[in-house]
């Protein structure tokens, strides 16, 4: 920008200078001297805040790159253009006109006029607007600063002391600020006063051990030379007597910080009282419950050898059921049999029958002392678990399969059966019970036919299926059949103790398998077991 100034004094100098013919020498110093402060001006002019050079009517004469990089408008946009034309009209502000035409014709200027304003160009600004008539030159300086970001930093600081003020007042925690130099209180929060007892008058001035933090100056002296060392001091347990002379137990925590180039204190005293109290209480328990546990353990392990000599004598008393027991029942059934073949002429049809019954009632009672004792001995035995080949295995217990049903069962075993990992024992005693039941629960007349397959789950485990064309289970009984003692259908329908699926799903159990099925009335079963692949 070229300053619309001129300087008639030097000028007039150097016409005099030319016409009385003065040497050339002076007329060139004076033409170096105009140089260099024309220079001078614009230098200052290119280095001020963005301003604006009007003629009479108000049109721009010139403009700085202040303004033209403020504005984002070129200098052929700019110059001779009416002010209120300028940037598409962007300058066309009742205030601004205000200023121009009605308060610079009666007075010489104004200053820092604030206006906020959306720009075409750059949005929305808030500028401050001067202005300076030079009445000798006809012309008007409009001076333009751009206080956008200061007023957005005045606001955010503002907002922030707000906040700040929002917290101190509002916390929990007791918080008071020290002049580094006097160690003396210069503020404090309510939660303080309402901590201490003291009114926040009471508090200014004083330094903390007159408050009671700590007990006595000297010690408080000590913790301000650690303050000064480290910056920042804590203490997790610190006792405190309040003015009503209620003790207390506080957490205190100390940092300096600067605030604008002076050093200040900030301490935060926390009211642990309740804490303290609650984990003593705590600590207190815990040792009870050490106490209760160790007695627990006591009482545990004395019951743990009664009930290992109660399951003695319940294994001593199985062994007796099955030797003194079953020998009167087998004795039974002999002599039963011994009169039916024997003495059957001499006796009428209802005798017989009479003698049939009893055999039949001694079978059955055999069959529930052998499935008890089973039960038993799955429960307590030790459980070997190894490799079973479970296809030879399968095809021996089919092989010897009892043929004693009304009609001989047909079974099917589908392909080769893998290696699983089990107890051979318990296993061959399951796949027994599933295929006795499979081919006693089928509709009279019917021939059993059982089909037994296996299939791999997720390359971990084995499940073999047993499926029939049984009756069924009704949906209804589906959690009733697994239970002891539990009968669906009545004795004189068929024959059992309902034991046998009890004993399948507690030997299952005991080998870490699963077992389950699917079943609806009237259209047969399909039990199976899960066990693990031999690897």
């Amino acid at each position: 920008m070229k300053p619309d100034v001129s300087r008639p004094e030097s000028l007039g100098s150097a016409r005099n200078l030319a016409a009385s013919g003065k040497p050339s020498e002076e007329l060139q110093s004076l033409e170096e001297d105009l140089r260099e402060a024309r220079e001078y001006a614009e230098a200052i002019v290119e280095a001020a805040p963005p301003l604006l050079v009007l003629d009479a009517d108000l049109r721009v004469k010139s403009a700085n790159e202040s303004f033209y990089r403020l504005f984002a408008v070129s200098r052929l946009q700019t110059q001779s253009c009416l002010v209120y034309e300028l940037g598409n009209g962007q300058f066309n502000i009742p205030a601004l006109r205000t200023f121009l035409e009605e308060v610079l014709p009666l007075h010489r200027s104004f200053d820092a006029f604030e206006m906020t304003h959306e720009f075409e160009t750059i949005g929305r600004r808030t500028v401050l607007l001067s202005g300076r008539q030079v009445r000798t030159l006809q012309r008007v300086i409009v001076f333009i600063e751009d206080i956008t970001e200061r007023r957005f930093l005045r606001t955010a600081v503002r907002t922030s002391e707000i906040r700040y003020r929002r917290l101190f007042e509002a916390a929990r925690d007791g918080i008071c600020i020290l002049d580094a130099a006097t160690r003396k209180i210069a503020d404090a929060n309510p939660f303080m006063s309402e901590l201490l007892g003291y009114a926040r008058e009471e508090l200014l001035g004083k330094e903390l051990w007159e408050i009671g933090l700590p007990k006595d100056e000297t010690a408080s002296r000590a913790a301000f030379r650690d303050l000064q060392r480290d910056t920042f001091i804590r203490y997790e347990n610190l006792p405190l007597q309040n003015k009503a002379g209620q003790r207390l137990d506080v957490e205190f925590v100390s940092n300096v910080y600067d605030e604008d180039g002076r050093k200040v204190i900030q301490c935060n005293i926390r009211d642990t009282t309740e804490r303290k109290r609650m984990e003593d209480a705590l600590r207190d328990a815990h040792d009870q419950l050490k106490n209760q546990a160790a007695e627990l353990e006591r009482v545990v392990a004395e019951r743990t050898i009664q009930l290992r000599e109660t399951i003695g004598e319940l294994e001593g008393f199985s062994y007796s059921i099955s030797h003194d027991v079953r020998a009167p029942l087998r004795a039974m059934q002999s002599y039963s049999q011994y009169l039916v073949d024997e003495y059957g002429g001499k006796l009428d049809e209802q005798g017989v029958n009479y003698l049939h019954q009893i055999m039949r009632s001694a079978v059955r009672l055999d069959r529930l002392t052998q499935d008890v004792l089973s039960y038993t001995r799955i429960l307590h035995a030790e459980l070997p678990m190894d490799c079973v080949d479970l296809d030879r295995l399968v095809r021996d217990i089919v092989e010897a399969f009892p043929s004693g049903q009304p009609i001989k069962p047909e079974i099917q075993i589908k392909g080769a059966l893998p290696k699983v990992v089990a107890n051979e024992a318990l296993l061959a005693q399951c796949i027994s019970n599933l295929l006795n039941n499979g081919a006693k629960f089928v509709s009279p007349g019917t021939t059993p036919h059982l089909e037994i397959s296996a299939e791999a789950i997720d390359g971990v485990w084995i499940r073999v299926w047993f499926k029939d064309n049984g009756i069924g289970i009704a949906p209804e009984n589906h959690d009733r059949i697994f239970r002891l003692f539990e009968r669906i259908h009545p004795a004189t329908e068929y024959e059992g103790t309902g034991i046998g699926l009890t004993i399948v799903r507690k030997a299952v159990e005991r080998m870490g398998a699963q077992v389950g099925f699917e079943s609806a009335l009237g259209e047969g079963s399909n039990f199976w077991i899960q066990l693990k692949k031999d690897k």
